[in-house]
């Protein structure tokens, strides 16, 4: 726990981290790819003044513009640079969500993501300050820790230390906790359908290790990245991918890169998600503060 409350104390650094550290991103190409506008701050639904020292960060400090704070990050990713002596650019392409998305049920007490802070109704998260974010916070999105996972697929149970929605998959393997296969649903919708302005750039590894970098680019800067790593055959992310609905008008959503299904914690590797995304997608979470968050398939569309 003391790992974890550390770790949350460089959440705010997430996004200043991404803009710091794209200062000396090298693009063998000569140029980044940008996108059409940065990521908006926003004032923030939380009861702090925009605090950026305090943890876990506040809404501002999170750069989260949908205004509900952000996800506890265990291991504190952060993005990286890329190494143009190791990394050269491959395909490109952009971002958006295909097929269905299913509604997430929250939690409405008991502690939050990997037990820091508190829960309440309508997903609103207390982190250890006393510092509130909510509405539909990702804090405290529902886990399960018994029957079928998702879709009748394997079995959720709980860690060895309490945490919920350890997911064994139908091979007896344990994942981790925390999985999208044990999370609550609600209903199951055709409507939603999500876009990405940021664009996407692929870079790998000419060392013969199978590593790649996936960098998500607005207005040149790095603004999401994920990291395959071919040696350990695990995917760690870091960074938020600003995107909107197909609504009139339309309604912003977010995509935390470090959440439990973009980001390797523990348990099984988690494999080539970078491969997965350009493939047939990744279930991931989605957010607005509003509507809520939901289970979707985000997919990349790349060209070479």
């Amino acid at each position: 726990m003391v790992r974890l409350r550390l770790a949350t104390a460089v959440v705010a650094l997430l996004v200043l981290a991404a803009c710091t550290n794209s200062d000396n991103l090298t693009s063998p190409t000569g140029s980044l790819p940008g996108g059409s506008s940065g990521l908006p701050g926003g004032s923030g639904s939380d009861t702090t003044s925009g605090d950026t020292t305090n943890f876990p960060a506040d809404t501002t400090g999170a750069g989260d513009p949908i205004n509900n704070g952000t996800w506890t990050n265990p291991d504190s990713t952060v993005i990286e640079p890329v190494d143009p002596e190791v990394f050269v650019p491959g395909e490109t392409g952009t971002a958006g969500t295909s097929g269905t998305s299913t509604a997430l049920v929250f939690k409405t007490s008991g502690e939050g993501l990997y037990g820091v802070g508190t829960c309440s109704a309508s997903g609103f998260w207390t982190d250890v300050e006393g510092n509130v974010f909510g509405p539909h916070n990702p804090n405290c999105l529902d886990y399960g820790s018994s029957g079928s996972g998702l879709n009748g697929k394997g079995t959720c149970t709980s860690s060895a230390s309490g945490e919920p929605g350890l997911w064994m998959n139908p091979g007896g393997q344990l994942t981790h906790p925390f999985h999208s296969k044990c999370i609550r649903t609600g209903a199951t919708s055709t409507a939603l359908a999500l876009s990405f302005a940021p664009q996407a750039q692929i870079f790998d590894a000419n060392d013969g290790s199978g590593s790649r970098v996936m960098n998500f680019y607005s207005a040149g800067v790095v603004v999401a990245q994920l990291r395959y790593d071919g040696v350990t055959n695990t995917t760690v992310g870091a960074g938020i991918l600003l995107g909107s609905d197909n609504a009139s008008p339309a309604n912003p959503w977010t995509i935390f890169f470090g959440q439990p299904s973009l980001s390797f914690t523990s348990g099984l590797a988690n494999g080539d998600l970078i491969g997965d995304m350009t493939g047939a997608g990744v279930e991931v979470v989605a957010c607005n503060t509003a509507l809520g968050c939901s289970l979707v398939t985000l997919k990349l569309t790349a060209t070479p």
